[in-house]
Parts: C-alpha cells; structure tokens; sequence
C-alpha cells in the first residue's frame, strides 16, 4: 500500500529513514566528544600543576619578590643582571658539559641492552643488575660517593694497597677533576634507565630485516649500524631528549649532597643556582628568572639535538 502525504506529514516512515541516520550521527559526535571529556580531569590537573606554576614563574621573573612581601615589578631588570652574572654563566657551562657527554649516555646503554637482547651469558642478573643505581635516591648516590672519594676513603685505600697509590687523588676537591667525576657518577646512576628503555624498543625490533642483512652477507657491525640503529633512531631521540632536560634539572640532589657545587664553584650547575638564590638567598624574582631562562635554554638545545641526529641520518 503506498504512502499518503498525510502519513509523511505525521512522521511515520520518513522519520522511520531519517532516525537511523540521526542516532549514527548521534552515536559519532559523542564518540568524538568522550576521549576529550575523558582527557578533561588530568589536563585540569597539568594546567593546576605546570601551566600555572609556569605563568606565576614567568611574572615573578619581571619582579623582586623575597617570598613573604608584595611582589614589585622591576621590569627586565632580573634578566639584565643575570646576562652579566659570571656564576650562572659558569653554572651554565656546567651543564652544557654534562650533556656534552650525551654520546657516551646513549652509547652505554645502546650497547649494553644490544648485549643483554642476544641473551649473552647471565644476562637476567646484568639486567637487573645494570638497572639498579637507578631505583637509588640521588640523596643517597651522593652520599655514598661522598664516603668513598674522601682521601681516606675506601677508593684511594685500594689503590694504594694494591700499588698504584700513584693514582690516589682528592677526587672530589680538585677542580680540573671533580666535574668529572661527578659526570661518571650521573652516568652510572641513570643507565640502567637507558638499557631498559632500549631493551623495550629491541624488543619490537624488526628480525626480518635483520635476517635478510644477514643472509646478504652483512657483518655484525654493518646490521647494527644500517639495521638496528635506524630503526631505533626515535628511541635514542626520547632518550637524548631526556637526557638534555635531566642535565638541567635533575642532579641538584645528587650535587648538593656530593660536592655542594664545589671546590669552588667547579661543580656549580645552573639548578643549584636557582636552589640558592631562591631558598639560600631570599631572591624569589630572580631564581625565576633563571628558571625562565633555564627553560627556553633547555628547548633549545633538546631542539638542536634532535636536530643534528635527523640531519645525521638524512645524510646515511
């Protein structure tokens, strides 16, 4: 029986055509909208923890505020002392020395876990092994290597039992040696952070690839460069990116309770300026500053580091 323009006109099967189509856009729009109201409680939480704090930072960094009073404004008065202020410049050479040692950060690791994935003999022990100084408290990494770099600490004791007392050094009070010995020590503890993030990206590793090489011909050295290496590329760029930010603002613990930015202020890094000017100091506004500065300086060198490492594998 055909259809009447009246039972068009009182919704009978032409709302019946129409209703599917609406309850599929229906179902669509909330499925667009559901991840972001989802999302909603922790990006209200990230703007109440970073993107705050952040802004009220950037504020001060154009004030002097000692904590306790009205905060003043004074412009880019903050800024212009901290371009002419020779121990933040040398805090900050500090730093950029520490990631200067990046290619040795990510060779450890790289190689260890490459070890650890061919199941090399014992590897579950070097596992765990390798990655414990990383459950260990900076706190206590500096504390414990405080007790055993003293000049009649346990370390030059070896040393000289065993002959070679020629190389006892006051490791941790020379100022040509102590950054030194502080890099080794951050490099240490951190690792076996590296080896497991490599493990994880080994383990999704594409063995294809590396058995055709190997079946081509390739040698051990020539599959790990041309092969292993570029397909975990993005892994050693969220490594070299962590550990640029690491750098700037990870090792106060470890530096405060190792060296104290000492001899001198060979050990100065730019954190433990920040830490004493704002809480040694009072100078709330101009640790801001630096702090201002210490991010758009860590940006610019994670940037420039990710940089170089895709213009080095356009060039392969």
């Amino acid at each position: 029986m055909s259809s009447s323009p009246e039972t068009h006109a009182l919704g009978g099967p032409a709302l019946d055509r129409r209703g599917p189509t609406a309850r599929i856009r229906l179902r669509r729009a909330v499925g667009r909208f559901t991840p972001w109201l989802l999302l909603a409680p922790a990006a209200a939480l990230l703007v109440w923890l970073l993107a705050y704090p952040l802004g009220d930072a950037v504020h001060l960094s154009f004030t002097n505020w000692d904590g306790f009073s009205a905060p003043k404004s004074i412009g880019l008065d903050n800024f212009t002392e901290l371009a002419h202020d020779k121990h933040f410049k040398e805090a900050l050479l500090h730093n950029l020395i520490i990631v200067a040692s990046l290619p040795i950060w990510i060779a450890i690791p790289y190689f260890i876990a490459w070890g650890l994935h061919t199941k090399v003999w014992g590897w579950r022990f070097f596992r765990f092994a390798f990655f414990l100084p990383a459950v260990f408290s900076p706190v206590v990494i500096g504390v414990y290597y405080g007790m055993v770099l003293k000049p009649d600490g346990p370390l030059n004791g070896l040393l000289r039992a065993i002959g070679l007392g020629g190389l006892a050094h006051e490791w941790l009070n020379q100022p040509g040696l102590t950054l030194g010995v502080v890099i080794a020590i951050i490099i240490w503890s951190t690792f076996g952070v590296g080896v497991l993030i490599f493990l994880s990206a080994l383990a999704n590793l594409d063995e294809e690839l590396v058995e055709a090489a190997h079946v081509d011909g390739a040698s051990r050295w020539q599959i790990q460069r041309h092969v292993v290496f570029w397909q975990l590329l993005p892994v050693i760029e969220f490594w070299a990116i962590i550990i640029v930010i690491a750098s700037f603002t990870a090792f106060f613990p470890l530096i405060y309770t190792l060296t104290q930015g000492g001899p001198g202020f060979s050990t100065y890094t730019a954190d433990y300026d920040l830490y004493q000017e704002a809480f040694a100091g009072g100078n709330m506004g101009y640790a801001s500053a630096i702090g201002v500065v210490l991010l758009i300086v860590i940006g610019l060198v994670a940037g420039l580091t990710v940089a170089l490492l895709r213009w080095r594998r356009r060039l392969a």
